[in-house]
């Protein structure tokens, strides 16, 4: 609880509350944000990150599919019909 009042007490430049000790209370406010902006940014950059290395597994078999099938069509196992057809029926289960 110290941490999120600390600024509003003036421990970061004197005064009290709101005000930095010359009347003006941009510099309590100021402490106050640099504080908290860092927090929050590191808080939603953190759980961006962790969705995006976690991701969706129904996602990843669906994209292995494809490769797998683009794989198929390159050794020749599959014909230009037979790899559109298996293609557009991956691509609609998304």
């Amino acid at each position: 609880m110290m941490a999120v009042a600390w600024p509003m007490m003036g421990l970061w430049g004197g005064g009290h509350m709101w005000t930095d000790g010359t009347g003006n209370g941009f510099g309590a406010v100021a402490s106050w944000l640099a504080i908290w902006i860092p927090l929050v940014v590191v808080v939603f950059a953190g759980t961006y990150l962790l969705y995006r290395i976690t991701g969706s597994d129904e996602r990843r078999d669906r994209d292995e599919a494809l490769e797998e099938l683009r794989l198929a069509y390159a050794r020749g196992d599959l014909t230009d019909e037979e790899f559109t057809n298996r293609r557009e029926r991956l691509q609609r289960e998304k």
